[in-house]
């Protein structure tokens, strides 16, 4: 998430507070301000943000910028709070987070970073929250256990005490934009056969590792690696899904949002082909679809989702519509 919407997201986290998770109590917003050395023009362009994504409401006199927070508003803070104590989301952001902050180290020439470092970079935190120095150690245990870094570690000590990035942690940031879980699904070994016959229509690249997904139908020949069986009852919402998914780069994302909503919709393709789909997996994932869809589901009212296309929109609606359930 790029710095303006980060400080608009602190902002409405603050006014919550301040307003006792009220819409009807008005929130200076210069206090905030101040707190962080922002003049009042600052305050006043933040109060014009909130407004413009429909999480707050204007209510500033001259000289004193003041919001009050919508009910999408308030539903936006307890979303971004359940997500911000998610330790599985947590520790998802915490690797993707440290593989960055190595693959930049490697192009700075410093060699062997110690990994805890990481702590200090601006961008070590998920939804506003700082990483814990528990967090940043098993974060880097983990990505060295995927040889995505390399390097020794010591008695007692979690992770490695410095490391280096590999090739394959290179390859993770650089083409798969430090997605993780992603990548590492990809490595799975596939089945080598060149034709499969499954029951329905095919959806390329739906599933995590590019699979196919196919159901209802008996004479559908594909010729990728891997054809996926989606379990009946769950045909509307693959298609949706890889639908959307195909309409992401049209959405006007930023580098966060895009990366939570591809791990989050192959999340639930990944589950849907399952015997058995699990509601769990399906209804966080789905939770975190719709915080990042519904703006574009928007596009066009109060200013929300300016510029996204027709097909970015409609395919974002659609989503929604058919992830509501879950």
């Amino acid at each position: 998430m790029d710095d303006t919407a980060a400080m608009r997201d602190a902002l409405l986290d603050w006014a919550y507070d301040q307003a006792g998770g009220d819409t009807t109590n008005a929130v200076p917003v210069m206090p905030f301000a101040e707190e962080r050395g922002l003049d009042l023009d600052v305050g006043f362009t933040l109060v014009d943000m909130c407004t413009a994504s429909g999480l707050a409401r204007s209510v500033s006199t001259f000289g004193n910028p003041r919001i009050l927070l919508t009910p999408d508003g308030l539903a936006h803070v307890q979303e971004r709070r359940r997500r911000r104590d998610d330790p599985a989301l947590r520790a998802g952001a915490a690797r993707s987070g440290l593989l960055r902050w190595m693959y930049r180290q490697h192009i700075a020439r410093v060699h062997m970073p110690l990994p805890g470092r990481f702590a200090s970079a601006p961008e070590a935190a998920f939804e506003g929250s700082a990483f814990t120095e528990v967090e940043i150690a098993l974060a880097a245990e983990y990505l060295a256990k995927r040889e995505l870094i390399k390097g020794p570690g010591a008695f007692g000590h979690t992770g490695p005490l410095r490391a280096d990035i590999t090739p394959d942690g290179m390859d993770c940031v650089v083409d798969w934009s430090a997605n993780v879980s992603a990548y590492l699904r990809r490595q799975e070994p596939t089945v080598s056969t060149s034709t499969s016959t499954y029951n329905g229509p095919v959806f390329n690249g739906g599933s995590a590792d590019g699979a196919q997904l196919a159901w209802n139908n008996q004479s559908v020949t594909q010729n990728n690696t891997r054809v996926e069986q989606i379990a009946p009852g769950y045909e509307a919402l693959a298609k949706a899904l890889t639908e959307m998914l195909q309409q992401v780069p049209a959405m006007g994302l930023s580098e966060e949002a895009r990366e939570d909503i591809d791990a989050a919709s192959r999340e639930i393709l990944a589950e849907i082909v399952q015997d058995e789909p699990r509601p769990g997996p399906i209804r966080r994932a789905a939770t975190v679809l719709r915080t990042w869809l519904t703006p574009i589901a928007a596009a066009g009212t109060a200013g929300v989702g300016q510029g996204v296309s027709d097909g970015a929109q409609e395919a974002a609606r659609t989503a929604i519509e058919l992830i509501s359930p879950f």
